[in-house]
């Protein structure tokens, strides 16, 4: 008789409760993978956004760089626009502007080319402004004023010094009298008088000037109808006068008096009758040298155009250019 032994092999199955641990470990192992892969997914698209917003203000730089740095002088320079003087000449000047968050560059008679694509790379803000001293001396070409009383009103004599601020602040100096080799002083501190009598001509942040110039030989002279009166109130509802220098070139405009002087005009275009223009027979102006600064600052913020707020990431980038060869 034989004896037959073996082993009991059946198979154990899953409980429910084992499938639904290992289904709980599944979908949570699934959402951590898709979680990680959409962390790096994000994670490498700011990285390309980063990137392409580098690009472009390296690409803005480059261009600023170039053109900034060859320029003769500057034509004007106003917020977002900027014309450089190219030439002796001037006939083809360089002009930088923002129209519709696109920067453009326009050289001599060519059409404008945009230097972004707004559709990817939006330029949100572009600012020019002088950097450099904070004030101007008065120009070698264009230094006079007029007056039919007196004749012809010299600002850059020699030993005048005339300063003028670029921004709020106080004119400095003295201006030269031709016809009877007298001073007009602007201010106080030009002659070393404010102890006795304190008086100047001041300028706001627009280039609007105000205030009192005083003369050895004529006495008093207004800049500016707003404090024209005699205690330095408002006359302007029955004189309206004013001188103003304009921030983006430096030209002085418009009319001081003085009682014993009578109207003294700062710029032939507007020194005729009814402040015409009479350039063509008398080419006249007062214009400071801000236009021959050595040094531009440009401001620009970029932002990428994505209707994904994460991804509306916004840079702002500041350059300082010298002008390698500025204007004389």
């Amino acid at each position: 008789m034989f004896q037959v032994s073996f082993f009991n092999s059946k198979r154990k199955g899953f409980t429910l409760i084992e499938l639904l641990v290992y289904s709980g470990v599944l979908v949570i192992s699934a959402s951590l993978i898709t979680g990680i892969v959409q962390i790096v997914s994000r994670s490498n698209i700011k990285t390309q956004v980063d990137e392409e917003l580098n690009n472009q203000s390296m690409i803005f730089e480059e261009i600023f760089r170039q053109k900034i740095q060859t320029a003769k002088g500057i034509n004007s320079i106003s917020g977002s626009f900027l014309s450089l003087k190219m030439s002796e000449t001037n006939k083809n000047p360089t002009i930088f502007s923002l129209n519709d968050d696109v920067v453009f560059i326009e050289e001599g008679s060519t059409s404008q080319l945009a230097l972004n694509n707004s559709d990817k790379i939006k330029v949100t803000s572009l600012i020019f402004s002088f950097t450099g001293p904070e004030t101007s001396n008065i120009s070698n070409s264009y230094h006079y004023a007029w007056s039919e009383n007196v004749g012809w009103i010299d600002f850059a004599y020699p030993g005048g010094n005339v300063q003028v601020p670029r921004q709020d602040g106080e004119l400095k100096g003295l201006s030269y009298i031709l016809s009877d080799n007298s001073w007009i002083s602007l201010n106080c501190l030009s002659t070393d008088s404010c102890s006795s009598v304190d008086y100047k001509v001041s300028s706001d942040e627009d280039g609007n000037l105000f205030g009192w110039a005083w003369s050895e030989n004529y006495g008093w002279i207004s800049f500016s109808c707003t404090t024209g009166g005699a205690d330095n109130e408002n006359i302007c509802a029955s004189s309206n006068y004013e001188v103003t220098v304009a921030t983006s070139t430096g030209e002085f405009d418009g009319y001081a008096w003085a009682e014993h002087i009578g109207w003294v005009s700062f710029n032939c275009e507007t020194g005729g009758e009814s402040q015409s223009n009479i350039c063509l027979t008398s080419d006249y102006k007062v214009q400071d040298l801000r236009m021959e600064t050595s040094s531009i600052k440009v401001e620009i913020t970029l932002e990428y155009n994505s209707p994904k707020p994460e991804l509306a990431i916004s840079r702002t980038n500041t350059f300082v250019f010298n002008l390698m060869t500025p204007a004389r």
